[in-house]
């Protein structure tokens, strides 16, 4: 677990938006302190965040929501939540704290027909969704954004559902937070700390550079899996070509066994930045083929460096952020 210096995290905050004065004094002890938190949507990410709370020895009540049944009493079973709600409609208003750990839609579609209930309650609200732009517009101007923190916890694996929950999947991990200009210092504060609380560093970004920084580093890289996949599943001779594939395969094709409706969703809500970089590596591409088709194994070779050394400056630690959604 990695603890922001006070002045580092003011300035921080400060480049997004001024809410230095809530964040001067980082502490766990107030998400330990609440009475109650419910975590709505108990698969990979919800269901790390339970038991990643309860490791972190928070003693209040846990309350989780799912949409699958045999999800909730298994997580009520292992003894990490102490009750269950038929729906979402009194969260806000009996919780100090409400983690959405939805998919995009879902949450866009709560936020919708909750945004008054939000606003009259007393809890503040993150989300893990790996857009933001438009988790911020979903909130708009309404005072539901006051106590709403846009989230983005960098922690994602392949494994999906509760089973695959691991309470130190945030562990070392980044988390950015992105909250909008009306959001309240004192509700940025608390997001920050129980984000630390569970072992992640936090940093500050502004919605929409988070989506184009994402689309870059996490939404292409998967779309190209796919690409490649889909492309090799409609060649006939690719079932026996696999039967010699090596590490090479094994590595680029990894992200392909992602949840596919999951990834859809992801890619709808941020499909103008991510475009942008299909375009990019497109261009890319006709480099390369115009390079392969005149036979010019020299300009290759400098074109293939330049990519090989900003491989090698990743590896370095200047540009890692892991696995993640």
């Amino acid at each position: 677990m990695m603890l922001w210096d006070s002045h580092i995290l003011a300035f921080a905050v400060m480049s997004v938006h001024d809410h230095t004065a809530a964040m001067t004094f980082p502490s766990i002890d107030r998400v330990l302190q609440l009475d109650r938190i419910a975590v709505i949507g108990l698969g990979l990410i919800g269901g790390s965040v339970v038991q990643a709370l309860r490791g972190a020895g928070y003693k209040g009540r846990i309350l989780g929501y799912d949409v699958r049944a045999n999800t909730l009493q298994a997580a009520k079973d292992g003894g990490w939540i102490d009750e269950t709600c038929p729906d979402t409609r009194d969260l806000f208003a009996n919780h100090g704290l409400v983690v959405l750990c939805q998919p995009v839609s879902v949450i866009l579609s709560l936020l919708s027909s909750h945004l008054d209930l939000i606003d009259q309650g007393r809890a503040v609200v993150v989300d893990v969704a790996s857009v933001k732009l438009p988790v911020l517009e979903a909130l708009g101007g309404a005072q539901a954004s006051a106590c709403f923190v846009p989230c983005h916890p960098i922690a994602g694996r392949a494994e999906a559902g509760w089973y695959a929950a691991d309470p130190q999947l945030f562990s070392g991990r980044p988390c950015i937070m992105t909250p909008g200009a009306a959001t309240d210092p004192q509700a940025v504060a608390l997001a920050h700390d129980f984000w630390t609380l569970l072992g992640a560093r936090v940093a500050l970004m502004a919605a929409d550079e988070h989506d184009r920084a994402y689309a870059a580093i996490s939404h292409l890289p998967q779309v190209l899996s796919y690409a490649y996949l889909h492309g090799l599943a409609g060649r006939p001779a690719a079932g026996e070509w696999l039967r010699y594939r090596g590490t090479g395969f094994q590595g680029f094709s990894r992200l392909g066994s992602s949840d596919a409706g999951l990834w859809a969703d992801i890619a709808v809500h941020n499909a103008e930045p991510l475009i942008e970089e299909i375009d990019s590596v497109q261009g890319s591409l006709a480099l390369f083929r115009d390079l392969l088709v005149r036979r010019r194994t020299g300009e290759l070779t400098q074109e293939f460096s330049t990519a090989r050394d900003f491989h090698a400056l990743t590896l370095s630690g200047v540009s890692e952020t892991g696995d993640h959604r």
